[in-house]
């Protein structure tokens, strides 16, 4: 098996979330065609993999998505180009596209195209489609970034690739639109939720696997599924500071040590903050204690109510978790009321409404209707 990679670029991931990722619910709905490889592993996490020499019924294993060989044929749809059409994760405003030709080197596109759809409901014939971005040239086993500027709210999106090829994984970063209707007045809400716009900023050390994984969705599935941290052999301790995707107060906190059985810290505290400032991990940063240094317990969910320690009007914007002296945790939550008003829900994505619908444009000569493609419903 090969799995050499090229140098991953995180200009993009290091900012924004993966909307489409499979995490998140991120999934292909359809394709014109998938004859070598299927249109699911687009979502799927990596870059891809190649296993030399692995053949199956229809050729060569490849981890991505691949359309049969088209060009100089006549194809049954008339087009000029493979497509392929996905629903996002979490709705919200695109800031930019990582499409990756990784292990695609002698059957990769010439270029790609991307176009974006903001419906309730499901994709059909009457959707209307909008150009994100215009048709740009591709290159074999690589990894293109593309900045957009787009900022109404999105739902789907459908990759064009020209004129037939494979790709190995499509990312599309930006913001999530945590939308106040879904929520009854009062109801907490999990504020550091990737869903609503959590994301892991920093931490202490990274060695086997991200902070970031502590804000997915569900609980996590394997160690691997988790934040965990190299052993310790001095008399520090690790940290991880996490953006709340909404500003509130916090009135709960789940602390999940899930598979961490021999590994998991003894000990953790919770610090917050509210700060616009950029250099979250400064040593002149204010933290608010929350929760005061607590032992904790292998391979359970541990739920903090009483425990809190600040008011319930304080407002925070980043929480700082703490663990004794090292170890893994599975998943950090943070319930609380969110501040609608100061959190940046992209409310101006949907025309400050509170309904997903498809009335926004990125611009009028963009449009692209599927009515007169059947092949795209």
């Amino acid at each position: 098996m090969q799995n050499e990679q090229q140098p991953h670029d995180d200009r993009l991931s290091a900012h924004y979330i993966d909307l489409l990722s499979e995490r998140v619910g991120g999934k292909a709905l359809a394709c014109s065609d998938e004859w070598f490889a299927p249109c699911s592993n687009l979502v799927k996490p990596g870059r891809g993999i190649f296993k030399a020499g692995h053949f199956v019924d229809t050729g060569q294993w490849m981890d991505g998505w691949e359309s049969r060989r088209s060009y100089g044929r006549q194809r049954p749809s008339g087009l000029d180009h493979d497509w392929c059409i996905l629903k996002l994760g979490i709705p919200g405003v695109i800031r930019g596209l990582d499409v990756d030709t990784n292990h695609f080197r002698g059957n990769a596109p010439q270029s790609v195209s991307v176009d974006v759809a903001c419906v309730a409901g499901d994709v059909d014939a009457t959707t209307v489609w909008h150009e994100l971005l215009p048709n740009s040239a591709t290159q074999p086993h690589a990894q293109h970034l593309f900045d957009v500027h787009s900022e109404p709210v999105w739902t789907h999106v459908r990759l064009n690739i020209f004129p037939d090829g494979g790709v190995a994984r499509l990312r599309v970063y930006g913001e999530p639109w945590a939308n106040p209707a879904n929520y009854v007045e009062g109801e907490l809400v999990d504020l550091a939720c990737v869903i609503n716009g959590g994301r892991g900023l920093a931490c202490s050390d990274r060695f086997y696997s991200s902070p970031s994984n502590l804000l997915m969705p569900n609980r996590g599935i394997n160690m691997g599924d988790g934040w965990e941290t190299k052993r310790r052999r001095d008399d520090n301790n690790d940290w991880a500071i996490v953006k709340l995707g909404l500003i509130g107060s916090i009135r709960k906190v789940v602390l999940d040590t899930a598979h961490f059985k021999g590994n998991y810290p003894d000990r953790f505290s919770l610090w917050a903050t509210a700060s616009t400032r950029e250099d979250i991990e400064a040593d002149d940063i204010a933290w608010t204690e929350v929760i005061a240094e607590t032992k904790l317990y292998a391979d359970q969910e541990h739920v903090f109510i009483q425990p809190i320690q600040v008011p319930a009007e304080a407002e925070f914007t980043h929480v700082k978790v703490n663990i004794f002296p090292d170890g893994g945790i599975s998943r950090l939550r943070v319930w609380g009321t969110p501040n609608w008003s100061a959190s940046n829900t992209i409310l101006s994505g949907s025309n400050g409404s509170s309904e997903v619908n498809g009335s926004s444009e990125v611009n009028d000569s963009s449009e692209v209707n599927a009515s007169s493609d059947p092949e795209r419903g």
